[in-house]
């Protein structure tokens, strides 16, 4: 039985039942000589787990051997892609390593959704990978890792099972490691300053020792005249412009990960912008100091990471260049939230599961669990329990609803 790593925690039921998850297929728990999950397509050629002695790249101590004797595809039994993958997921990834063949070079890579394992057609079809991003002349024996991207495709993935296709007619090959990575969540963005709601000729607040070194006036955008940033002029050094923030409710500082802004360089005569440090301050203490080499008289856009910064749900931030000569003007200040995968932290339990020699191995013992088919049917149920036997299930999807002490969780199984 194939070995289904699932890299995903139980969920707190009520919250996180619908949270999708990753997929991971290796062929360590396969007997050596068995087709590990694996159909070859239209027979033309065959599949077969071996040892792996490949071990450069890929430590796994086994792998799929495919012997492609006339355009071969794999068809992964255990590898259920539903309709609308394309939005659940973000990516296939899977290790290659060319062993040989009389045709190796400049494959292309075909990705199907089949609903069974002699159709290769177009309606199946979603996705290529032009010389499947491995070789031009094959290097033999060296492992390459091969990603297709959800955002490339084009239709709507049909629902059936993975069939990976080197459109080769004669290939000796190796497979291991074939993974559905999940969509991640897009990161919420907060724009701190853009600055179009001023009114021109504002004069906005800097951080600054003495009235008189620097000022932020809202002005035309120097390549934009209908749009607008602020044009900072310092004398001295250390200052910067003065920003007082309040984060949604709930939130810190430290629930963010990058501060990202625009900063044009006015190359003018008694400026020294360029090969200046970049400076943010948090409540009045530096967190990021950062030289930046600087470009002249166009935009550039910038961003730093606020790894390690805390701060209350409001604080003050302030934003410069530090230069005694400085004639430069920012725009779009944004702060961005670290991304998620929409499982809240607080959720996740560190308990995974993977299904081998027929049963459904659990990393640590539950106290209770109740395991179901699709139909929603209970198939059995048991305590204190730290595996699951599976001998008399099919091939398929189950739900697992366990609990560990006074928390409940549930997962997707695939057998």
């Amino acid at each position: 039985m194939k070995k289904t790593l699932l890299f995903i925690s139980l969920f707190c039921m009520s919250l996180y039942a619908s949270a999708q998850a990753p997929v991971k297929i290796t062929f360590e728990s396969d007997a050596v000589g068995s087709a590990g999950g694996a159909t070859a397509v239209w027979s033309a050629g065959s599949v077969d787990v071996v040892a792996n002695t490949y071990t450069t790249g890929n430590p796994s101590a086994k792998a799929l051997h495919v012997l492609n004797t006339g355009y071969l595809g794999v068809y992964f039994g255990n590898i259920p892609l539903p309709a609308g993958a394309e939005t659940m997921y973000s990516k296939i990834k899977v290790k290659y390593l060319i062993v040989g063949g009389t045709d190796k070079d400049y494959p292309l890579l075909e990705i199907f959704s089949a609903p069974n394992n002699y159709t290769m057609g177009d309606p199946e079809k979603f996705g290529e990978v032009p010389w499947a991003g491995l070789w031009g002349t094959a290097e033999i024996g060296v492992w390459k890792t091969v990603e297709f991207a959800f955002a490339n495709v084009t239709k709507a993935v049909p629902a059936g099972n993975l069939i990976l296709k080197l459109s080769k007619s004669n290939t000796e090959y190796l497979i291991d490691d074939v993974e559905l990575v999940p969509s991640v969540a897009p990161a919420p963005v907060i724009t701190l300053a853009d600055f179009e709601a001023n009114t021109t000729g504002d004069v906005l607040t800097m951080r600054r020792w003495t009235p008189t070194d620097a000022s932020a006036t809202v002005e035309a955008n120097p390549t934009v005249a209908s749009e607008k940033s602020v044009h900072i002029l310092a004398t001295n050094w250390n200052s910067a412009l003065k920003l007082n923030i309040a984060l949604p409710t709930g939130k810190t500082i430290a629930d963010y990960e990058t501060l990202s802004f625009d900063i044009y360089l006015n190359n003018i005569d008694g400026t020294d912008n360029v090969w200046k440090n970049i400076e943010v301050y948090v409540d009045d203490v530096k967190k990021i100091d950062k030289q930046s080499p600087g470009v002249a008289n166009a935009w550039e856009a910038k961003s730093y990471s606020l790894e390690g910064i805390t701060s209350a749900n409001s604080l003050v931030m302030d934003i410069g260049l530090n230069t005694n000569k400085g004639n430069y003007y920012l725009d779009n200040i944004k702060i961005t939230e670290k991304a998620s995968t929409g499982i809240s932290p607080s959720a996740v339990n560190p308990l995974f599961v993977y299904s081998a020699s027929n049963t459904f191995v659990l990393n640590q013992q539950v106290d209770t669990y109740e395991l179901y088919n699709v139909q929603g049917s209970r198939i059995s149920a048991g305590r204190n329990a730290s595996s699951i036997n599976t001998t008399n299930l099919g091939n398929g999807i189950y739900i697992l609803k366990a609990s560990i002490g006074n928390d409940k969780f549930v997962t997707k199984l695939l057998k």
